[in-house]
């Protein structure tokens, strides 16, 4: 995938269903590796959101994806549980 060629931010809410969450893991995969990550960290950090979204109650949860100098944060929200991981970008 093509390298970004200047940071942005990316916001992505799915239903809770266990059936979204592959998708919202492939999505931080993509904007990761977009963003510059190497491929088999894209790929962690994807599977760090699955855990991430798999455990968090509600209807909806809402994700924050925020490439900064150096890591990628994602902070995911479903009602009053919130919860993040991130990974290492190239500076």
């Amino acid at each position: 995938m093509s390298e970004s060629p200047r940071g942005g931010d990316l916001r992505l809410s799915i239903p809770a269903d266990a059936a979204f969450v592959p998708v919202a893991a492939d999505v931080a995969a993509r904007f990761a590796e977009y963003s510059g990550a190497a491929a088999s960290v894209a790929a962690e950090f994807g599977k760090a959101v699955a855990r991430l979204a798999s455990g968090m109650p509600g209807r909806t949860i809402d994700f924050a994806m925020e490439p900064r100098a150096g890591v990628l944060t994602v902070r995911a929200q479903s009602g009053a549980s919130s919860q993040q991981t991130s990974c290492p970008l190239p500076e």
